[in-house]
């Protein structure tokens, strides 16, 4: 369990750092992209198509499981808050175990849909020039099939107690720090 935390953390690290520097990216491109039209009468070519279905696809999905590992999801906990510990602890598993089939399912359904994407080489066509855009729907896949794994070995770590890894209640002060 400890190799598979290492390697987790390793590739979600990854991911996210890839997913920064899309958003890095898109900013100049833009950037460039004004310049060019405001200073040169000169704009880029095909710069909503790369943004919209590149950059934002890799700064949404790749960074997922990064989110995840730290608990850093949005949740809205008025009820659950009051609940026993036992019981936060247990909806925290379930939500844990629907959260696996839920992003599962999709990471099944979005490797079809860049398959038929990928066979009908999908593309975008702006200002005079075809951007293929069929390899970012491989992206969807590759960020939640991440969360997946990463919500299933925490699934795990609920089941079998693995030692300081098992993910602690959202609203577990020893984890939260100061407030």
């Amino acid at each position: 369990m400890k190799q598979a935390n290492k390697i987790l953390a390793a590739v979600a690290s990854a991911y996210a750092v890839i997913g920064a520097i899309s958003v890095a990216l898109m900013m100049l491109h833009i950037t460039a992209d004004v310049i060019g039209k405001f200073v040169f009468n000169q704009p880029l070519p095909g710069t909503i198509p790369i943004v919209s279905q590149f950059y934002m696809v890799f700064a949404t999905f790749l960074p997922l499981a990064m989110v995840e590992r730290a608990n850093s999801h949005i949740s809205v906990e008025i009820i659950v808050q009051n609940f026993p510990k036992r019981m936060q602890d247990f909806i925290a598993m379930l939500a844990c175990a629907l959260g696996t089939i839920m992003f599962g399912l999709l990471t099944w359904r979005a490797l079809i849909e860049a398959g038929r994407k990928y066979s009908v080489g999908t593309f975008s066509y702006e200002q005079g020039h075809k951007i293929l855009t069929w390899p970012t729907y491989y992206i969807v896949p590759l960020g939640t099939g991440l969360l997946t794994l990463v919500m299933f070995y925490k699934l795990a770590c609920y089941f079998t107690g693995y030692g300081d890894d098992t993910p602690p209640a959202k609203n577990d002060v020893t984890t939260q720090g100061t407030v």
